[in-house]
């Protein structure tokens, strides 16, 4: 006898929907909110969409499957950065609507056959559709015809060009929302979009910020901003800075007043639980109501979990036959029988034969890393308060963070052991072993309990301490994808970095140590994630006289996906302000190297002569 799965933690705990930010304070001039509230996502995005680039559409390879044609292509989404798609075509002269057919987090993105299954559905019901592959999936692998995941380095490493990931999939959609006006078959002005899980991400974002689409289906997509906070969601459904500007219920009310439907799956994950997506349907419904279009958006929920199901398939059938057709009442519509094809039959470019400018999402890191440096080394004259304040601000370092008491506990084996309350009401656990001599303040982000007795020991006055998040601190369950993926996330989503957060406690502390054991010189002692954050740290107090780097990265460029540091190595829009170098010309201390590395982890040379470039131009 089958059973119905548990129902979600969530169910047993639920959030008061009291404290949830509500558009219901959003001002009556909606369309002049609309327009502020757009600008300052595509600042947060990070990417621009420019309708004036060529699309320079390629039609690659033409076949026909049970009545579809399907026509493999490929065009232009920024300079330079081309992308492959599918376009599934009914039969007729149309004009017939068009679906921008979004996949989530499977590799092979377009190949996939429950991507393929809404293609072919959609066709037969006459629709045009393409399916488009999202950077690091599908046919823009690092190696091509290869499959590989985009949420771990890969995707993550786009945070410190300055751009997201989501921003990067936002444009790619728009420019197959152009790929669509521009064939004779479309009807222009009745475009809907879909997807499901990530696909479902990009379909709502999609809709809010390009008013060509009409009707819109996100699937297992829709929660809240909130929710992301402590669950383990992808790269590409991270937006720095986004609960500073808005909740995913304005997200859904950009769409106003078109058609939106959203799928929810009665057992799926907390992120996108029924309950989540009710507070977020909940207040965008505001929206709506006072642009006189409530019965536009709707919502379903289905008896199962993560999935783009059949019935969730009809179901959108039913929506798009109304809302872009003008047929029916929108109530479910049984899909016709069609089969998927062997994933190679859909291939636009046979394996290994992918030209040069269909970039991978290594190949786009690389080249744009080397382009946002070589600006960098090109400028003649650098002025270091202004570096420090950029750098500052890029951190998003907390000024404000002292140590405001402690308190001492018992000695355990001559360890002094202080709890610090710093200003912010947080406590972090210091232990000093005091004997004569210089303090080196250890930082390691596994904990201080993880740092080796042997460097210890060969310490003159070791001091060890466990910042945000770090040993003592750590969340339980573990963090899941790569260490500090959540916390890194959910400090990116409040508009902050771990990086800073770490930097601005340490600040703090050595500035205690310094008050506490008046007349010693003060090492920051900082290993592999920990040692630009030391470094740092002594850009931003005048209490460090030396810093020891271990395994410290020579450079925030991409080179490899090897998931050597975890996602406290990434910083929106580090390399966007300068380099590992150009913070090592700016910090007063002395400087020691121990096996320095690249990003990947591979060894590397001690970046001497660019250092010494910054500081020639000081």
């Amino acid at each position: 006898m089958s059973t119905l799965p548990p129902p979600p933690a969530v169910w047993r705990d639920p959030k008061d929907a009291g404290t949830f930010t509500k558009l219901s304070t959003f001002p009556d001039d909606w369309a002049n909110y609309r327009k502020k509230l757009r600008k300052k996502l595509w600042n947060c995005l990070g990417v621009k969409y420019d309708k004036s680039l060529p699309l320079d559409l390629k039609v690659i390879k033409t076949f026909t499957h049970e009545g579809v044609t399907l026509r493999g292509i490929s065009y232009q989404t920024r300079p330079g950065v081309y992308t492959t798609a599918i376009i599934y075509s009914p039969e007729g002269k149309g004009p017939f609507p068009g679906i921008v057919n979004m996949h989530g987090h499977w590799q092979q993105g377009k190949l996939a056959a429950r991507v393929q299954s809404r293609g072919f559905t959609l066709a037969r019901k006459g629709y045009v559709v393409i399916s488009v592959d999202t950077f690091g999936a599908g046919e823009r692998t690092t190696i091509h015809g290869e499959f590989e995941h985009h949420g771990r380095t890969l995707g993550s490493s786009v945070f410190n060009l300055g751009e997201t990931l989501m921003g990067c999939q936002i444009v790619d959609n728009m420019r197959a929302v152009d790929v669509l006006c521009a064939l004779p078959e479309v009807d222009k002005k009745n475009i809907g979009a879909t997807g499901a899980s990530g696909g479902g991400n990009q379909t709502m974002y999609l809709a809010a910020m390009d008013d060509r689409i009409k009707a819109a289906v996100p699937v297992c997509s829709v929660g809240s901003y909130e929710s992301y906070l402590f669950e383990a969601n992808c790269c590409c459904e991270t937006l720095p800075g986004g609960l500073e500007v808005t909740e995913m219920a304005g997200i859904l009310a950009l769409a106003a007043p078109r058609a939106m439907l959203i799928c929810t799956g009665l057992f799926d994950v907390k992120t996108f639980s029924p309950q989540e997506m009710l507070r977020s349907y909940d207040a965008a419904l505001i929206v709506y109501k006072k642009l006189g279009a409530w019965e536009n958006f709707t919502y379903r929920i289905f008896n199962h979990g993560h999935a783009y199901s059949p019935m969730v398939r009809e179901s959108m059938l039913g929506f798009f036959e109304l809302h872009l057709k003008g047929k029916g009442h929108g109530m479910p519509v049984a899909e016709e029988p069609y089969t998927t094809l062997p994933e190679e039959d859909l291939m636009v470019f046979e394996p290994g034969k992918r030209p040069d400018e269909v970039l991978s999402l290594a190949a786009y890191l690389e080249r744009r890393g080397k382009e946002l440096l070589e600006t960098l080394y090109s400028r003649e004259k650098f002025n270091k308060e202004d570096e420090k304040k950029k750098l500052f601000n890029t951190l998003k370092i907390d000024s404000s963070i002292k140590v405001k008491s402690f308190t001492e506990l018992d000695k355990i084996d001559n360890w002094r052991r202080l709890q610090l309350e710093l200003s912010d009401n947080s406590v972090l656990p210091l232990v000093v072993f005091e004997r004569k001599g210089d303090i080196t303040l250890f930082a390691d982000a596994c904990g201080k309990a993880r740092i080796p007795a042997e460097k210890i020991s060969a310490a003159a006055m070791p001091a060890l301490v466990d910042l945000y998040y770090q040993g003592e601190l750590s969340p339980e369950p573990p963090e899941r994808v790569m260490p500090y993926h959540q916390t890194a996330r959910r400090l990116m989503w409040q508009g902050k970095t771990l990086p800073g957060k770490w930097a601005s406690e340490l600040c703090a502390v050595t500035e205690f140590l310094a008050k506490l054991y008046p007349g010693r010189k003060i090492i920051l002692h900082g290993a592999k994630e920990m040692a630009p954050v030391a470094l740092f740290a002594s850009i931003f107090t005048d209490k460090v006289s030396k810093v020891i780097l271990e395994d410290a990265p020579v450079s925030y460029r991409f080179c490899k996906d090897e998931a050597f540091y975890g996602m406290s190595f990434f910083i929106p829009g580090i390399l966007k302000w300068g380099d590992i170098p150009l913070a090592c010309a700016l910090t007063s201390a002395e400087i020691k190297w121990q096996t320095p590395r690249n990003q990947d982890g591979t060894p590397a040379e001690i970046p001497a002569e660019q250092i010494q470039f910054f500081k020639e131009r000081f």
